[in-house]
């Protein structure tokens, strides 16, 4: 997946502008993304890789990630669940593969929560005036989190894989669809499943699109 603002690249630090017009600079960003099947142009299942996770990342210098194998044909659409499932969720982190034992990405003090689907933390312009550094600019720090906000989103692809070949699916995460509904100066915290989570999860499904 490739962040982008719009139709620009968007790299961490850069300045947006969220859902109320507020200057916001992102400082991490990171979701997971999971349980991802592919279909053709009849919606037949032609790939499943349900135990595929992968941790999508602003800072990484790459999101490009290895699903597995499947056999030739045509692939119209990737379906790509926004989060982790009941079981997932609730598993031990401790015990866990990368990436579900990142540090940071699990509320270990509220285990019945889970895991942080999506991560955001930065600052946001509370006076208008250009930068960061004031004492009216908040911190940001969401973590969407419980088994209620899982989403599901689609991305067409349209590529087609020939025997003993490989196909590379492109993907995009618009930031600034990320934030289109959020006013982070009202609502700079927002934890777990509280309303500004649930509108951040959604846009999330709507940012991630075809490239």
């Amino acid at each position: 997946m490739i962040f982008m603002n719009g139709l620009n690249a968007y790299a961490l630090d850069s300045i947006l502008m969220d859902g109320a017009g507020h200057a916001v600079r992102l400082s991490d960003l990171r979701f997971y993304a999971s349980d991802i099947h592919l279909v053709n142009d009849a919606a037949v299942t032609v790939g499943e890789f349900h135990e595929v996770v992968v941790l999508v990342d602003a800072s990484a210098s790459s999101n490009l990630f290895t699903l597995g194998t499947m056999s030739p044909g045509h692939v119209h659409e990737a379906h790509i669940a926004l989060g982790l499932d009941s079981t997932l969720n609730h598993a031990d982190p401790t015990l866990a593969d990368y990436p579900l034992n990142v540090p940071g990405m699990h509320w270990s003090w509220n285990p019945a929560a889970g895991y942080k689907f999506l991560m955001m933390v930065g600052k946001v312009d509370g006076n208008g005036d250009g930068d960061f550094d004031d004492t009216e600019d908040l911190d940001i720090a969401y973590d969407c989190a419980t088994d209620a906000l899982l989403r599901e989103t689609h991305v067409h692809i349209h590529a087609g894989l020939v025997a003993g070949g490989t196909v590379t699916m492109a993907a995009k995460v618009d930031v600034a669809k990320l934030i289109s509904g959020l006013d982070f100066l009202t609502t700079p915290v927002a934890m777990g499943g509280e309303p500004a989570n649930i509108t951040a999860m959604d846009s999330l499904a709507v940012a991630v699109d075809e490239l």
